[in-house]
């Protein structure tokens, strides 16, 4: 998997070019946090659970590659995307949200995916060196 540096820059680089296509910073926003949310799960919540604030010097124990495994799983993505819009649909039923919101709710889960898998091809493309590149 590839450092934080190289995530950063295809998030921005891939933010920058959905806005402009778009024009909706929301969009941006989601492909952007897509790109980074597998390594904040899985380096947040480890080290929160190990007490540091050191997130690229966590200990790789056994909490760690379960999350690592959770995170870099195609279908767990889909699975918890699915439920998500199944909440969204059984809420525009009894009428919390509108028609134009659920609408939006599901073009921001699609760029949140979008930003999710392109993390994860470059995990499985490029070979982490360090915790930055």
């Amino acid at each position: 998997m590839p450092g934080a540096v190289p995530h950063i820059a295809v998030g921005l680089l891939s933010a920058a070019f959905v806005h402009l296509k778009h024009f909706r910073l929301e969009f941006s926003l989601a492909i952007f946090i897509g790109n980074l949310l597998p390594d904040v799960i899985k380096f947040g919540i480890t080290a929160i659970r190990q007490g540091t604030l050191a997130v690229f010097y966590v200990k790789q124990d056994g909490f760690f590659h379960s999350l690592s495994s959770l995170t870099s799983d195609y279908a767990n993505w889909f699975t918890v995307g699915f439920f998500l819009l199944l909440l969204a649909t059984f809420l525009y039923h009894y009428h919390v949200i509108k028609k134009k919101k659920l609408w939006e709710y599901e073009e921001l889960y699609v760029f949140l995916l979008i930003g999710i898998i392109t993390h994860l091809i470059m995990d499985a493309l490029i070979m982490e060196k360090g915790p930055w590149f």
